[in-house]
């Protein structure tokens, strides 16, 4: 059984990181054949069910498609990014959902807060599901659905603005 306050560590450290644009600490809180996963809006009441046959607003399966995207927002090969908004993650209402012993599945509120430059402020929201794995002796992230309440994206979203 997985303890309550180290998912809520867990969960609080990894927007910290994305907040502090600390990439490589980020990274480490994933397993390697982690998954990503943003569904699209299939209708205004359903979200697209399987991410292998429906257009997602971002799917990134393994640590090399993580280490990959930032490779893109930390070099001038994502002019939509550049330059980098600062954000403020705000993750709340967390709560186990199913505790397998070693493996928990875990929902949380969240909004970001992001200021970009160019385009000015932005503020977005949704919910997290997570699968959360003891690896290590450590807390690590196997599996991340990002829900986005908007079904009509107004400029750029990259994964550190989620």
């Amino acid at each position: 059984m997985i303890d309550i306050s180290k998912i809520e560590s867990l969960l609080y450290l990894e927007a910290d990181h994305l907040d502090r644009q600390c990439w490589a600490e980020w990274v480490a809180l994933y397993v390697d054949d982690c998954v990503i996963w943003v569904p699209s809006w299939a209708s205004e009441e359903a979200l697209v069910e399987d991410p292998e046959i429906s257009v997602n607003m971002m799917y990134l399966v393994g640590k090399p498609a993580l280490e990959a995207r930032l490779h893109r927002i930390k070099s001038d090969d994502a002019y939509a990014s550049l330059p980098l908004a600062r954000t403020a993650h705000s993750v709340t209402n967390i709560r186990i959902v199913e505790d397998r012993g070693a493996e928990v599945d875990v929902s949380a509120k969240w909004t970001v807060l992001s200021l970009e430059p160019r385009r000015g402020k932005s503020w977005r929201g949704g919910w997290y599901d997570y699968t959360l794995v003891e690896d290590g002796g450590a807390l690590r992230i196997r599996r991340k659905k990002i829900v986005l309440l908007e079904d009509v994206i107004d400029g750029t979203v990259d994964i550190y603005q989620i």
